[in-house]
């Protein structure tokens, strides 16, 4: 009677009682769920850099681009208007631009969108933009006015806005800079 006693409670040891297989189950779902999560977020993350360096790439090629413009043409290169174009209308790049790879945010025609300080069409130093450095003294005069400087400026400020929507959602870079005939003559 002994022997089979202990034989007995060997059996019910020797397997998995139902709870026991459910406690390991919820363990593994739980970690399976986790490392998912995990990974899925790094996907997004990784997509989400990479948007973001085009779009650095994409501003600072901009940027490369109006350096080796000459200056006093750089206003209108790069405004909004095409007739002012110094090869005729529509030769310049204007003030936008796009990206491969970066799709334009809320319906926009393009990504890349090219600042300067503009009113109505003229280039004015009156204007109160603190992201552009103004008002400021465009053409040296020690005045600032309300004329349009579009054919004497020494210095342009400009900021470029890059907005996309991507896989990880919308995103934004905005970079400044300011252009000065002083240091062009200096190259």
């Amino acid at each position: 009677m002994c022997l089979t006693q202990s034989s007995n409670k060997r059996g019910r040891r020797a397997g998995l009682t139902l709870v026991e297989v459910m406690i390991a189950m919820t363990v593994i779902s739980v970690a399976v769920y986790m490392l998912s999560s995990t990974i899925t977020a790094a996907m997004v993350h990784s997509s989400a850099r990479k948007e973001r360096t085009l779009a650095v790439e994409s501003a600072m090629n901009t940027l490369e681009h109006m350096r080796a413009a000459p200056f006093e043409d750089l206003f209108t290169l790069y405004n909004n208007n095409p007739d002012d174009d110094p090869d005729g209308p529509g030769t310049a790049p204007g003030s936008t631009f796009n990206t491969p790879g970066l799709a334009p945010r809320n319906g926009a025609q393009a990504v890349g969108f090219i600042m300067l300080p503009v009113l109505e069409g003229n280039l004015r130093e009156s204007l109160n933009i603190p992201e552009l450095s103004l008002p400021r003294d465009l053409n040296g005069d020690l005045v600032i006015d309300d004329n349009d400087h579009a054919e004497d400026y020494n210095v342009l400020p400009i900021q470029i806005l890059v907005e996309w929507t991507g896989s990880s959602g919308e995103g934004h870079l905005v970079i400044s800079s300011m252009f000065s005939a002083v240091q062009k003559e200096l190259r």
